[in-house]
């Protein structure tokens, strides 16, 4: 029960979130573009965060921290896209 409370709290702020910084750094006209787009990538990586932490990883960061090391790659990898196709 307490993994499908998170996951929802998890669906309306991390979209939001991510969503306004992208906006905010880009185009603000665009916000809900943004939110539906991180919405997409928020449940690609809760789909995939078991394949992805391992033992290793596990020994080495946290769950909380690895979430974040993903989100941060996956901002810089859209910024880089949104700055070359734009």
């Amino acid at each position: 029960m307490k993994r499908i409370i998170f996951f929802i709290i998890g669906f309306f702020v991390v979209p939001l979130m991510m969503g306004g910084i992208t906006a905010f750094v880009f185009t603000p006209q665009d916000y809900e573009l943004f939110v539906g787009f991180w919405g997409s990538v928020y449940l690609l990586v809760y789909i995939l965060f078991p394949l992805l932490y391992r033992e290793k990883i596990k020994q080495k960061m946290s769950k909380m921290v690895f979430y974040a090391l993903i989100y941060v790659v996956l901002f810089i990898i859209t910024s880089l896209s949104l700055i070359y196709f734009n």
